[in-house]
């Protein structure tokens, strides 16, 4: 059993050298990094701090999406302290003059009925939603119904870290993914492939399912410090090894097509 629940995990060296064979042209492409926490959360690096790093990354815009209120394990935001953290990036992006631009985001916690805990006109307010499942992981009972619900929501981005999986730990969420990746596809929300070494969320196994379905894919890091900022790579390699088409990667778009489509998904319209 402890083995089943370390299948499918990269480490860094085998990430490094997946991209080395097969990653210039994502790594090329790839502009800004779309999970990601700070001090008004979990994180232990400031919003600037974060900004800085990314920049120096070569990235040209970052996410930073806090945990929302439902998680307060978390230190998750309520309604004032996720508005006041949007003054705050808003106050970064100005003193950066151009040069990089943080988008104002949430990481929701997806319940067990598929409602988010970041209501309808404040997800509308907010740059990107993340909806992610933090409960129910280690449940082997089908959660497509609750999958389903999350990815239809007018207002969700990406589905975070969809199966919620931990190396040697837990399985995650169990679901018929297939049917979650078409309805995902069908509202043009994103797929994640989170590259948090203990997530590697969805893998390069199950991504293969996503792209015949025809999803669009988030790479990103989740990181919760600068320090950790590299996680994406992992990120990288496993839409590596699944042969994610670069065009349906959205973090490899531009910034006007970026906002473009969270745009329309904030007004529950696909692409």
């Amino acid at each position: 059993r402890a083995r089943e629940l370390r299948i499918g995990f990269l480490s860094r060296a085998a990430a490094t050298e997946v991209l080395a064979i097969a990653g210039a042209e994502l790594r090329a492409s790839y502009q800004g990094d779309l999970q990601m926490h700070s001090t008004w959360s979990d994180g232990r690096d400031s919003v600037r701090a974060m900004a800085e790093a990314c920049l120096a990354r070569g990235y040209r815009y970052a996410a930073m999406t806090d945990h929302a209120a439902g998680l307060p394990v978390a230190h998750g935001l309520s309604v004032e302290r996720l508005r006041a953290q949007g003054e705050e990036i808003a106050r970064v992006n100005q003193e950066l003059h151009g040069t990089f631009q943080v988008l104002a985001g949430v990481e929701a916690n997806i319940g067990a009925g598929g409602d988010l805990d970041v209501t309808a006109s404040d997800r509308q307010s907010l740059a990107l939603v993340v909806a992610a499942p933090h409960s129910g992981l280690r449940d082997a009972h089908t959660q497509t119904t609750r999958m389903l619900e999350a990815v239809s929501t007018a207002g969700v981005h990406i589905l975070g870290h969809p199966r919620g999986r931990k190396y040697g730990v837990r399985p995650g969420v169990s679901a018929d993914w297939p049917r979650v990746f078409a309805t995902a596809a069908r509202h043009g929300v994103a797929i994640e492939i989170d590259g948090d070494p203990s997530r590697q969320d969805i893998d390069g196994s199950l991504a293969t399912q996503a792209v015949e379905a025809g999803c669009l894919f988030a790479l990103d890091s989740d990181a919760h410090s600068v320090d950790e900022l590299w996680y994406a790579d992992l990120a990288l390699a496993h839409a590596r090894l699944a042969d994610v088409p670069v065009g349906r990667i959205v973090n490899c778009w531009p910034l006007e097509r970026l906002r473009a489509w969270l745009e329309a998904r904030s007004q529950g319209q696909p692409e």
